[in-house]
């Protein structure tokens, strides 16, 4: 199951859940801060770490040396 992010319609508060697609299109779910269920469904962004800039990995089925 997908972890969502929703805010609070009625407090404000942010928080996530984790639910089905289901669950979180029609937004049943509950405000851990004052119980209202009249949170919004977020758009959520993610990070990513990667290697420094410009170097590049070996392709597939090279040794990486040479």
């Amino acid at each position: 199951m997908p972890i969502y992010e929703f805010l609070c319609g009625e407090c404000g508060a942010g928080f996530e859940e984790l639910c089905t697609l289901a669950e979180a299109e029609s937004c049943r779910v509950e405000c851990p801060e004052c119980g209202a269920k009249k949170a919004e469904k977020q758009m959520s962004t993610f990070a990513s770490m990667g290697g420094e800039t410009g170097v590049r990995a070996p392709s597939c089925g090279s040794s990486g040396f040479g």
